[in-house]
Order: C-alpha cells, then structure tokens, then sequence
C-alpha cells in the first residue's frame, strides 16, 4: 500500500520530539564483550546456544543465555569473505535469519561479502552472497551444506545492506543498499557502470538500492511471492519488492503487528524510518520528506516539508542530520535500525520501536536511544529517552546494531569506531533507568 500523507501529517513525524507519550527512563547493562564487531543478535537456542551474534568480522557466535564472551562458532565465514579494512568497512558477514519452520527443517540463511567472482562485473568491489545452510545435530551449521541462492556484483564497498528477515507472510527479505559513492553516482565514471543514470535506486534492472522478496520453499533456488511488484511484467527484475532504498542498515519484523520496519541511512539531509511495503520509496529523488538533487546534494533543506508525489512510499519517521539543516536541530549522522519493544520489564515501552543513530555520542545535549511512537498508521513521533544517553559515555561507543530475546527485550550493539577489528565489540541490554 503506497501511503499518501498530507502535510500536517508529514511536519508531525520530522518535528514531534518533544510531544510524545512519556517514555521511561533507561539504562545500560552490559551483558557481553569481546567481539570485533557484532551487527546483530537473535535468539536461538537454550543454555550456551541461547543467541547467534552476528560478527562483521566473519564468524557468527553462539552467546550463552548469560552473555558473557563469545562462544564457539556457529558459523566461520572468515575463509570466505573479503579482506577487511582494519580503520572502517562496511563489507562482512551482515545478516543471519533463521528459516521459519526452523524447529523442523534446520534452514538458516547468511548474507556476507565474497571476494569478487571470477564472472563478475569487471571493476566491480566484491560479489555479496546470500545461501542457505543446514544446521547439524549439534546445533552448529555445517559449511558444507552451503546453497547459495543469490549473488549480486557491488561496484563499492559501502551500502551493502545485509539485513535478512522472514515476515510473517514466510517470504524472506534482503535489505541491499544503492552500491556505495555519494549521490548514488559513479565517482568520475569509476567503476564504469557501478551507478545507472538517475541512480541504482530508480534503476529497475539493477537489485542495489531494493529490498527483495524470496519464496525460498518454492523453486530453484527460489520462486517469485506474488505480489511482488515485477512479477509478471516485461520490466523490472522479479526480485524486488521494494526500490529507491539508500542503505538500509537495521530491518525488522514486529512479533505482534508483523510490521517489517526499515532504517535507511541518508546521505546530507535526513535519516529515515519505513515501514516496507511494495512501492518506491524515493532515493535518490527524495531524501526524508525532500526532494534530493544529486547534482546538488548540499542544496540547503527546511523544516518546511512538501509532500512528495503520490506515488511514492514516504517515511514514516525522519530526523534531521548535524550538518544538512543549518541551523535546525540535527539528531546523527547515520540511522541504526532497532527493535520494537516486546518484553516486560519496560511495560510503557511496549509497542514503541527503539533505534539510535551511528554517530549520536556526537549530539551534544540531544543524544540519547531513541523511541519511534506510532502516531497513526502512516506517522509516527521521535522521543529521545530518559536516562543514560550512551552505554559507556560521551565518544565512547558506537551504536552499530540491536538485537533481542526470547522475552522481547532489546539489547544495544557496539563498538568504539574502530570498524572491524580488535575486540572492543560489546552488548548491552536495555534496562530500567536507576
């Protein structure tokens, strides 16, 4: 459903941060370390198998129900990725999703940064691999069992994506960025053809700048779901489900309203929250509520927001950047994707879904985690919560993931900026301010 907002309702979900329901404060408990860079956390299992972590570096953990420090590895993906670079990188293992019926047929899907295929498109960064694994009678995936059932060519090594889920419809969706440089441009024509005229956003022969829809039950390797847009038609590769994404960094799947809620980081303007739906959602012809210039990107942009045009999917929620709104309040510089809030022991935070952003230790006064509040179907509000604004203080780490429970509680990712390297990787559980 393209959701069609009037203008109150737009300025509502930008400017709303101080009208929201009372949210309760929170801290930070520090519940594991030891990681390089852990991206994402899911519940598994029981015992020393409680959750998989998800560590850019290339192997993907199991935690015990205690956290603590990295256990032994459910996957090692290190052989298989690309070299990483030590300072900041974007490439590595991104997502892991368990098949729905998982209990019955041990299914589990990756998505990860392969070196560039031998076929593959030739300047090109790397070759991103999505593959399905059987997992073993111990509870650990066999690497031999490896299926890959997609692959797609990336001209950079930045906006890949990665987020995996599973809807409530059993489809899987993969969450893939524009293919990295600003502006959803080729930077000087290299890699030639890294970027469609117009952008790989709106471009409907390339699957960067989409999120995809499988039917992985179906097929070989997989078949179309209905209703995917191009399904049927002449133009428009099968796969996508929905277009004009930058670089979707945090997607997921509301247990209670099955909402498949993305974070799409921006590029000088606005960071924004979406609810997935089939459609178009605007990059590089709009960023937030604005329409976006990729000849002039710097092109200034007010809190006064015009509707985009009706046949786009617009955000439910933006917030502005630091530097992209001269003197307007500016929340980050790039959005992290979270959770909505489904456990118990911050009852008034139920049903809010909680993010942050990259860079929010940088913010000054207004940094904090902050809380998505439903305003209507289409709009939503931004709080910044009470209570501890970072895990560990001002500049010292970076909020580079979310994860959560078996109880619905949500934990914070982190690591201090370094990218991935070292282990200063650490995660947090959200807890009651004290």
């Amino acid at each position: 459903m393209i959701h069609r907002l009037t203008l109150p309702a737009l300025f509502l979900g930008l400017t709303a941060l101080l009208n929201a329901k009372d949210l309760p404060a929170v801290s930070y408990e520090k519940f594991a370390s030891d990681f390089v860079s852990p991206l994402s956390m899911i519940p598994y299992g029981k015992g020393a198998q409680a959750y998989l972590v998800v560590d850019q570096a290339g192997i993907i953990h199991f935690l015990d129900e205690k956290g603590g420090k990295p256990g032994k590895a459910f996957l090692d993906l290190r052989k298989s990725i690309v070299t990483l670079k030590k300072g900041f990188d974007e490439r590595g293992s991104l997502g892991v999703a368990l098949h729905p019926k998982f209990a019955s047929n041990k299914k589990v899907y990756l998505y990860y940064s392969a070196p560039l295929a031998k076929k593959g498109r030739k300047g090109f960064d790397h070759t991103a691999h999505l593959s399905e694994f059987k997992v073993k009678a111990d509870g650990t995936a066999d690497p031999s069992s490896e299926k890959i059932i997609f692959t797609v060519d990336q001209p950079q090594w930045n906006h890949d994506g990665g987020n995996l889920v599973f809807g409530t419809d059993g489809y899987l969706y993969l969450g893939l960025g524009d293919g990295g440089a600003s502006n959803d441009l080729d930077p000087k024509g290299k890699p030639e053809g890294g970027h469609e005229k117009g952008g790989n956003g709106q471009a409907l022969n390339r699957h960067l700048g989409k999120i995809l829809r499988f039917d992985v039950d179906s097929g070989d390797p997989y078949a179309i779901p209905d209703g995917n847009p191009f399904k049927g038609k002449d133009s428009g590769l099968k796969e996508i489900y929905a277009w004009g994404i930058r670089n979707p960094w945090g997607m997921t799947v509301d247990s209670k309203s099955g909402d498949i809620i993305v974070a799409d980081v921006g590029q000088n303007r606005f960071e924004e929250i979406n609810l997935v739906s089939a459609g178009n959602f605007g990059w590089p012809l709009y960023e937030g509520y604005a329409s976006f210039d990729q000849q002039n990107p710097a092109k200034p942009a007010t809190l006064k927001v015009t509707p985009s045009p009706k046949d786009f999917v617009h955000p439910v929620l933006a917030y502005p950047r630091h530097e992209g709104l001269g003197k307007a309040a500016g929340y980050g510089v790039s959005v992290t994707g979270g959770h909505v809030y489904r456990g118990k022991a911050l009852p008034a935070l139920d049903g809010v879904y909680l993010f942050a952003d990259w860079a929010q230790s940088w913010a000054g006064s207004k940094y904090g985690l902050y809380g998505g509040i439903r305003e209507n179907k289409t709009t939503w509000s931004m709080q910044v919560l009470p209570g501890a604004k970072t895990p560990a203080g001002p500049i010292s780490r970076m909020i580079v993931g979310f994860g959560y429970d078996h109880d619905g509680e949500v934990y914070v990712l982190t690591n201090t900026g370094k990218g991935p390297s070292g282990k200063n990787g650490e995660i947090w559980k959200i807890v009651p301010g004290k």
